[in-house]
């Protein structure tokens, strides 16, 4: 199972009754194809960078989801079928990799005493070319 990111875009309008049904419609359809949602945001009502279908604001949600890649293809096209649904952008999250402790030991950070110089001198600044006189 891949981890996803889904932003999702219904219309702005919606009242909080219809915007409820579209969010369960939104978890059934991810259930559907087998996916299991590990967090889900509510953006709220953002503008839009240009028009969409004549909306230039939408309601913003983002799922992030589990699911089995060959469920992915089916559920993208289960969500072309949605009527509300503005438009959508879905991602593949990477896979958190951890990192195991070296076996071989730290040294220790030298300070920053120690990396200066005994002698302090000011840096030298070398003036630029002159410039060429006119008529020479």
């Amino acid at each position: 199972m891949k981890l996803y990111e889904g932003l999702f875009i219904f219309p702005p309008d919606s009242t909080p009754d219809v915007r409820k049904s579209q969010l369960k419609n939104l978890e059934d359809l991810i259930a559907k194809f087998k996916g299991q949602v590990q967090q889900k945001a509510e953006w709220g009502r953002k503008p839009l960078g240009y028009a969409i279908q004549k909306f230039r604001d939408g309601h913003f949600l983002v799922y992030d989801y589990q699911m089995d890649p060959a469920h992915a293809t089916e559920f993208r096209k289960g969500l072309d079928l949605q009527e509300e649904l503005i438009k959508y952008l879905i991602i593949v999250k990477p896979a958190r990799v951890e990192k195991k402790p070296s076996s071989k030991p730290v040294k220790p950070a030298k300070p920053a005493a120690a990396l200066s110089s005994s002698t302090h001198s000011k840096p030298v600044i070398k003036p630029s070319s002159p410039a060429q006189p006119a008529n020479a």
